[in-house]
Parts: structure tokens; sequence; C-alpha cells
């Protein structure tokens, strides 16, 4: 499966930190990213237990074989014991197709192991990429939530400079509607007190005249 692997080494090889710096959305983007990932380790995963399949496979033909050489081994040794030379040449033949067989066969277990060690070593590179991302992930959703509620706050705290702009407005108004109220009262308290006054005064300026007449009309007796 070199698609899955290819990608393997794409991810491995990758800044994750880097391309999320470039992203518009970072938190998105590590979601697709960690989804990739996933993706390939279920992928190699499987391709492992694939190997590891072969490789039981492998190791049972390879006890067969090993069987199969100590068969003819065996035969070869009766055949020599009974003087049949003809029996033992071709119960040596056998056994040495079936040692070749069996080379083979640890050729081919050995590089089945290579392929399992590597494998095995792959998934933990992945999966520790996985959990550094994963952490990642919740450090994005932490800063995220942060900078919510210091918006929310912020956005109070607005609301309650308005509010409280508006409390010492309405004070104001107060202030000024109570000395307008107050400036009227000693308005309306002054003028009695002034007509009363100017009044006085021409009933005392009638007095006067009245006397002055008075005093005329002696003049005149």
């Amino acid at each position: 499966m070199p698609n899955v692997f290819s990608r393997f080494a794409d991810i491995i090889s990758s800044n994750i930190n880097a391309m999320l710096d470039k992203a518009e959305n970072p938190s998105k983007m590590l979601k697709l990213i960690i989804g990739e990932m996933e993706d390939t380790l279920v992928e190699i995963k499987a391709s492992t237990a694939q190997a590891m399949a072969c490789q039981v496979h492998l190791n049972r033909r390879k006890v067969d074989v090993e069987q199969t050489v100590a068969l003819w081994l065996g035969r070869a040794k009766q055949a020599v014991a009974k003087s049949r030379d003809d029996l033992a040449r071709v119960a040596l033949v056998e056994k040495k197709a079936a040692e070749e067989e069996l080379e083979a066969l640890n050729i081919q277990i050995g590089e089945h192991q290579d392929i399992l060690d590597k494998h095995h070593a792959e998934i933990d590179q992945l999966e520790n990429k996985i959990a550094q991302a994963r952490e990642r992930e919740k450090l994005i959703a932490m800063r995220q939530n942060h900078a919510e509620k210091s918006l929310k706050v912020s956005g109070q705290l607005k609301r309650y400079d308005l509010a409280a702009s508006q409390m010492k407005l309405d004070r104001l108004d107060q202030r000024l509607d109570r000395l307008e109220a107050e400036a009227e009262l000693e308005r309306a308290h002054r003028r009695p007190i002034a007509e009363r006054s100017i009044e006085a005064e021409f009933q005392s300026l009638d007095d006067s005249i009245e006397l002055e007449l008075q005093a005329l009309k002696g003049d005149q007796a």
C-alpha cells in the first residue's frame, strides 16, 4: 500500500504548527489534520495486521518444511541401512529441495519481520503525532474559550460603563430640575412681598396727600 505510507511520510515530516499559523481557522484545520492522521493510522494497522498474518503463515510453513527435511533425512538413512543407495539418493534429493525451500522461507520471514518492525515503529510515531495534535487541539480550544470569555466580559464592561454614564446624566438632570424648582419657589415667595411693599408706599403716599389737603383746608378757614 504505497499510497498509505506516502501519506504517512508526509504527515511525519509535516510541521503542524507552521500549517496552523497560516490557517484562517486553526481549529478547523487541526481537526482535518487529526482526521487524516487517524485514517492513515487505521490503514497502517490494517497493513500491519495483514503482514502479521502472513508471518504466521510463513512460520507454519517453516515448521512443515523442517519436518519434511527431517523426514527425507530419516528415509535416506533408512535406505543406506538397507543398502538401497538408489533410494537414499532420491531421499537426499528431496531433502535438498526441502532445505532450499526452508532457506527461502527464512529469508521471507526475516524480510516480513523487518516490515513488521517498521510498521510498529510507524504506528508509534503516528500515535505520538496524533497525541501531540490532540494536545494542541485542547490548547486552541482553551485559548478560544478564554478569548470568548474576554470578549463577553469586555461587552459587559461596556454595557456597565454606558449604564453608569446614563445614571450620572439622570442624576444631573434631577439636580438641575431641583435647582430650577427651588429658584421658582424663591421667586414665588418674593413676588407678593414686593407687591405688598409698593401698595404700602402708595397708601403712605395717599395719606400724606390727604394730610396736606386737610392742612390747606385749615389755612383757608
